[in-house]
């Protein structure tokens, strides 16, 4: 009869073990009083006799009395055993391995016994499952051994997983799962999860056959006998890769859907049919003042006026029984908001309405126009100041015109008048940049000088003084006299020569501001023979549009003029 390679096995292990024993009893005999010839061999057939079955306790049994009678006991070398306490020794060692060899094969027995029977009732399991199995379209039924072993195998388990019933019988079951998986020991936990708590259920993904992944739903139960002790697996998969695919394009579509919301510059709120939010982006956040934690699931009149709730709620209703999908909300009136800390603001909208599983679902789409009223408000009253402005203007330049026709040459009148004009332009010019506001004093001198700021003639003026600031109409008189007083200078004055200079400078006290006029190295000055329009306008300018003071001295050295003018809501310091 010829031994399976198992019972080589055994048998070899029961030899290593007496050779193990005996290098053991020969080591202890060398450094201790010779002890008893068998104390190292009962450990040793004991062993032998558990692992390897009564067969190798039995000849490990006689392969130690063989040593013993042989080598140990005396005489040596011979089988000749003359004490009979040695005899009696022999024959108690013999007996004690034969028994506990007995009673090591009984164990083994009935322990193989009990396994071919829960093989058995694996295998009607098996079968009652392969006919369930073959039965239910779309599902993989097969069924694993205590350690994850395959034991059965359906159609369409192969279908599901690529691999026929002869090249996964008696595989472990880790076969199905990725390396990842694998490596970290997933299959194991999942065994010893099912066997703990009766059953084991997830979504995961596994690999077929030719590599590629699937994403399955499985089940695993852990099957008992009639006395409880576990007998195995049953396994349920399902393909679950179409819907994962399915929840995949839906998480994609609501992530690009949720980052074009969160991304628009307009407030964007959703409110479902009980008049609930359940969207608020990051534009509406900074619009009201709300986190979106904070305002998802409260009513939507939280962000509308009190004195408005009743309206929005009926303009609310008629749109919801309507048959238009989205409009405007220009049609109903001014539109207000409220934001967190109270402050009521203009609103623009638009409504749109859709079905959802859960009733209706209404979006708003709000755009806050407190910046666009405001500068519609600035922009009408622009307007308005234009036109007010240029009546003014014409009438200004009407009377430029009647004034220079009097008062001047008729050769004179072309290039005197066309100067005033440029000079009332400068002055409306300096107030358009300002959008009308007004201007300072400086600017003021600085725009009357400009005409005449070619070669090198800016280095021959000079200002020094506080930032003063002068209302629109006050700011174009204070020009018309500055460009009398610099053409003046140009003509008869400090800058007709190549040397004078002109410097004014100005200080202020509680009441007034006092600006002096100061030429000086220029030719010899004389006091005018009549009085012309430039020193008309001076006088009635100051004294009527200012309600101030003005000096006015013809010194030889140079012409100086000295004008006070009150400080007031139109002329005043700043900072």
């Amino acid at each position: 009869m010829r031994l399976s390679a198992e019972t080589w096995l055994r048998y070899g292990f029961a030899v290593l073990a007496m050779f193990v024993a005996v290098l053991l009893q020969r080591a202890l005999d060398a450094h201790f009083t010779p002890l008893p010839p068998y104390i190292m061999f009962y450990p040793a057939v004991i062993i032998v006799a558990a692992l390897g079955n009564s067969g190798p306790g039995v000849f490990s049994t006689f392969l130690a009395s063989f040593y013993a009678g042989y080598v140990v006991l005396p005489p040596h070398d011979s089988f000749r055993i003359q004490n009979s306490g040695d005899v009696i020794g022999v024959v108690i060692f013999c007996a004690t391995g034969l028994l506990v060899s007995l009673l090591a094969g009984l164990f083994h027995r009935k322990r193989a016994r009990e396994k071919k029977l829960s093989a058995q009732s694996l295998r009607r399991s098996e079968d009652h499952f392969r006919i369930l199995g073959e039965g239910v379209k779309g599902y993989a039924i097969y069924m694993l051994d205590q350690e994850g072993t395959v034991v059965s195998w359906t159609a369409v388990a192969e279908q599901l997983k690529g691999w026929p019933e002869h090249e996964v019988l008696g595989k472990n079951f880790s076969l199905f799962f990725t390396p990842d998986a694998v490596h970290s020991g997933r299959p194991r936990q999942i065994l010893e999860i099912a066997r703990a708590e009766g059953s084991f259920h997830e979504e995961i993904e596994r690999v077929r056959k030719d590599g590629t992944h699937f994403w399955a739903a499985i089940t695993l139960t852990a099957l008992s006998r009639e006395d409880a002790k576990p007998q195995g697996y049953a396994m349920l998969a399902r393909d679950i890769s179409d819907r994962k695919q399915a929840e995949r394009d839906i998480a994609a579509s609501r992530s690009r859907l949720l980052s074009i919301v969160n991304s628009a510059l307009d407030a964007i709120v959703a409110v479902d049919s009980a008049q609930r939010i359940v969207l608020f982006n990051p534009a509406a956040e900074a619009m009201f003042g709300y986190t979106s934690a904070e305002i998802i699931g409260q009513p939507i009149e939280r962000l509308i006026p009190h004195r408005f709730h009743d309206l929005h709620a009926g303009h609310l209703r008629n749109f919801a029984a309507g048959a238009a999908v989205s409009r405007s909300m220009e049609g109903v009136g001014s539109l207000s908001g409220r934001r967190r800390n109270g402050d009521e603001f203009p609103l623009e909208a638009s409504i749109s309405q859709g079905e959802t599983e859960g009733g209706k679902l209404f979006t708003a789409i709000l755009r806050d126009i407190t910046q666009r009223r405001r500068a519609e408000a600035h922009q009408s009253l622009l307007l308005g100041e234009l036109a007010h402005r240029v009546k003014n203007t014409l009438a200004v330049v009407q009377s430029i015109a009647a004034q220079t026709y009097r008062f001047s040459r008729p050769e004179d009148f072309y290039a005197t008048f066309c100067g005033r004009l440029e000079a009332l332009g400068n002055a409306n010019d300096l107030l358009t940049s300002s959008e009308w506001k007004g201007a300072t004093l400086n600017d003021i001198i600085a725009f009357s000088f400009a005409p005449h700021n070619v070669q090198g003639m800016v280095a021959r003026w000079a200002t020094h003084g506080p930032r003063i600031w002068l209302a629109p109409n006050e700011a174009v008189t204070l020009s018309l006299i500055f460009h009398e007083m610099i053409t003046n200078a140009v003509k008869f004055g400090a800058l007709s020569g190549n040397k004078g200079k002109v410097e004014i400078n100005w200080e202020t006290n509680e009441s007034a501001v006092m600006i002096h006029w100061r030429e000086h190295d220029g030719p010899d000055v004389n006091p005018p023979a009549h009085r012309g329009f430039g020193s008309k306008l001076l006088e009635r300018a100051v004294r009527h549009e200012f309600n101030g003071d003005i000096k006015c001295d013809f010194h030889p050295a140079g012409f100086e003029c000295m004008l006070r003018l009150p400080l007031s809501e139109k002329v005043k310091v700043s900072a």
